[in-house]
């Protein structure tokens, strides 16, 4: 039995690589059908040929009486009497929020809702993490969101309220999720967890659930909701030939472990993105491809570094955990090699750990599932979430409770003041074009789809990535321009094409 848990969580651990290395929003390049009607990034709205209209009323061909030819026997007129018309008053702000966010209804049976109080719960892997990372401040980032809202008069005369935090221990998910459904007094349930063995019993539960999207069951589940739309990991994907261009690489080696299926299709999905562009990608090739590896390393990885440097490798792409990659680059370190090497991880957004390794990752690039807090963008939730994390120690996972927390908040709105689960459920499924303020890539949740597939609705119209850049131990950004962090394609071409930079904040 012992080794049979083992399995699942070197499993497990392969697959938190995969979700990462796949873009929020991926479709798949092969499907013939166009991309479904989504709304397009938004971009700067006011082209650069056309200036900002002047403050000015007085039109150009008609100016002002000049001072000095006023008559002798009459006062000059004061100048903030020159215009003839009054200055236009600007035009109020909209409303961060409807009117009726704070219309309060009674409202009986719902499970979680008093007269005070909407309350929910979470399930967690916070014992037996063998991943080294803060999964718990899963927790804090729901507590920081919600003390937001309380702060600021809550929600229909209620405030928002984590009641229950239940550890699922790694491998106690699905009785932690049954334990949620009969015992629990929640609205909905907010899950980070290793192992989603609970899917199936929330959602036939009818539990609205809002959680960290690294697994399969977060697709075609009614009620489910990640924080990223599903990610197809073996896609063709221009980003990999793309960001060898840019750091001048010529020759690419791949790792995906071998005892994970969806690793091996991560790292298949990377290798056949460069040999289909190669001849774009100022002809990059694969120089090396290993699937065989197994979580840990135990016997090392110094053959596989070894022939990567006798191939000239320059740039490495990977399906693993943070762990893995320090492996690697460690063993890049022994062999004098690691300064001829950048390497893209799939899963390192993680501060302490990239200090504590400064030497070993500088110059390497992170894929980031959000807009990374080191880039700053025009965004009131963004702004906030600073606001009241202030005193946290920041991780991946601080945000993406922030963000299921917004998402629960949004839900609530949209269904209104007399809600129930269905409704709330009913109500996000309406949202389309949805970013979080810009903090992530739109999703489309009505459309949840499991990729690859045959199915043409299932594309985006864009394909967008987020990456940033060691330096010194820390992280800059990397892709996009200031204000624009993302970098997007459009998935309806399959040839070879720049990508435009682009923020969603609206």
């Amino acid at each position: 039995m012992t080794a049979r848990l083992w399995r699942i969580v070197v499993a497990v651990l392969a697959v938190l690589a995969l979700v990462a290395t796949a873009c929020g929003n991926a479709g798949n390049d092969d499907e013939g059908g166009a991309p479904a009607p989504t709304a397009a990034p938004a971009a700067e709205e006011t082209p650069d040929d056309e200036p900002a209209p002047a403050a000015e009323e007085t039109p150009d061909d008609e100016p002002a009486p000049a001072p000095e030819e006023a008559p002798d026997d009459e006062p000059a007129p004061a100048p903030e009497e020159s215009d003839d018309e009054p200055e236009a008053e600007p035009e109020p702000e909209e409303p961060k929020e409807p009117e009726h966010r704070h219309t309060f209804v009674p409202i009986e049976g719902v499970p979680g809702v008093n007269d005070s109080a909407i309350k929910v719960t979470s399930i967690v892997t916070i014992s037996n993490n063998s991943l080294g990372t803060n999964i718990g401040a899963y927790n804090d980032g729901i507590e920081a969101y919600f003390n937001f809202i309380n702060d600021t008069g809550g929600i229909y005369g209620r405030d928002l309220v984590l009641a229950n935090k239940r550890d699922d221990q790694l491998f106690m998910n699905l009785p932690q999720s049954l334990a949620m459904v009969e015992e629990d007094d929640s609205l909905a349930a907010f899950v980070a967890t290793l192992l989603f063995f609970g899917a199936d019993t929330l959602n036939d539960a009818g539990v609205p659930t809002f959680g960290w999207n690294i697994h399969n069951e977060f697709a075609d589940r009614r009620y489910i909701f990640g924080n990223i739309a599903p990610s197809c990991i073996g896609c063709i994907h221009q980003l990999f030939p793309y960001v060898g261009v840019q750091v001048g690489a010529t020759k690419a080696g791949i790792f995906g472990y071998g005892n994970s299926e969806n690793s091996k299709v991560c790292a298949e999905g990377t290798r056949d993105s460069i040999e289909h562009y190669s001849a774009e990608a100022g002809g990059m090739t694969v120089e090396f491809f290993d699937t065989s590896i197994e979580f840990g390393m135990a016997g090392g990885i110094a053959p596989q570094v070894s022939e990567m440097k006798d191939k000239g490798v320059d740039i490495i792409f990977t399906c693993l955990d943070l762990n893995g990659m320090r492996t690697i680059a460690q063993e890049l370190v022994k062999q004098d090699y690691r300064d001829q090497v950048v390497m893209y991880h799939p899963n390192t957004y993680n501060h302490e750990f990239v200090a504590a390794n400064a030497d070993l990752f500088e110059g390497d690039l992170v894929f980031v599932q959000f807009v990374p807090f080191e880039a700053e963008i025009d965004s009131d939730l963004q702004k906030r979430f600073f606001e009241y994390t202030a005193d946290l120690q920041l991780e991946e996972q601080t945000i993406v409770g922030w963000l299921n927390a917004h998402l629960l908040y949004e839900g609530l709105l949209a269904a209104g003041p007399e809600f129930d689960r269905d409704s709330l459920v009913e109500a996000i499924r309406t949202f389309e074009d949805y970013s979080h303020d810009g903090l992530t890539n739109p999703i489309d949740f009505n459309r949840q789809i499991a990729l690859p597939n045959t199915n043409p609705d299932a594309d985006y119209e864009y394909r967008c990535i987020n990456a940033v850049k060691i330096v010194d131990g820390a992280f800059e950004q990397w892709t996009g321009e200031p204000g624009k962090p993302w970098l997007c394609w459009e998935v309806a071409r399959t040839d070879w094409h720049d990508p435009e930079a682009f923020t969603f904040v609206n």
